[in-house]
């Protein structure tokens, strides 16, 4: 059960490239990126790898994020936080989390819903002005939908980002944990993105991590250049770290796929 609703979905939408102010510190055109879900912060060794891995990020997108770790004092840098929550209990709030070097200019957080267990996954979306360009940036970090027999629950989630996507014109990158672990999902999702012109990161040596030989972790594309993208193994998670660098074209149009 997706539980935003038409109105969210379109307010979200609407506030994008809303007038901020004059000062308001933009992102750098060239930009690296940490996508990892973090396993709760629950083994050793997560924070040190955090810092080696993303102590320069510009942007880090968190799934299986924990409140209670403080994952952004691991970090040498202070970074702007945006918080949406999955699942809590009275003692534990996981969900995802996006940091940045500098401050969204929007913020909004959708909801979906395991169908067997009950229990919420998040989705963040924020947007960031860049220096010298009059396109933001929007990001998107989504923790999808896992345990469900069919396709109904994991469309739902990825479609309530359609009216974001549609309405966007700048930069933008979607990614995060989509736990495709079976050739429908994967396609489904391949669908959805290709049908709004995002284009998937590839990686060689591809070390994401998977479940049934498929790479549950993904990030995609729209106006933006790859310049480089990894993963690597590391014993801190049961997922791998996903890094990338890119760049922001100088074009009037942002729209076009990205250069693989």
């Amino acid at each position: 059960m997706w539980a935003s609703t038409d109105i969210e979905t379109q307010g979200c939408s609407q506030s994008l490239a809303m007038p901020i102010t004059a000062d308001h510190t933009g992102l750098n055109q060239k930009l690296n990126v940490l996508v990892w879900n973090i396993e709760k912060s629950g083994n050793p060794g997560w924070d040190a790898d955090l810092n080696s891995l993303g102590g320069r990020s510009d942007l880090l997108l968190i799934q299986e994020a924990s409140v209670q770790a403080g994952i952004a004092t691991a970090l040498p840098q202070p970074l702007y936080q945006a918080f949406a929550a999955g699942y809590t209990t009275e003692k534990h709030a996981t969900g995802v989390l996006t940091l940045s070097s500098v401050e969204p200019s929007l913020q909004c957080n959708f909801t979906a819903w395991e169908p067997w267990l009950g229990t919420p996954k998040a989705t963040n979306i924020t947007e960031y002005p860049i220096n010298g360009l009059e396109q933001r940036l929007l990001v998107i970090n989504l923790h999808a939908v896992n345990f469900s027999m069919g396709l109904e629950e994991f469309d739902a989630q990825v479609a309530a980002l359609a009216p974001l996507l549609s309405q966007h014109l700048g930069p933008l990158i979607v990614a995060g944990d989509f736990n495709t672990w079976s050739d429908d999902r994967t396609k489904s999702l391949e669908t959805f993105m290709h049908s709004h012109q995002l284009s998937p990161v590839s990686f060689s040596p591809d070390e994401r991590t998977r479940f049934w030989n498929m790479p549950l972790d993904h990030v995609y594309l729209r106006g933006l250049n790859l310049l480089a993208s990894s993963t690597v193994e590391v014993e801190s998670s049961d997922h791998n770290p996903l890094m990338i660098t890119v760049e922001v074209p100088q074009c009037s149009d942002c729209t076009a796929q990205s250069s693989p």
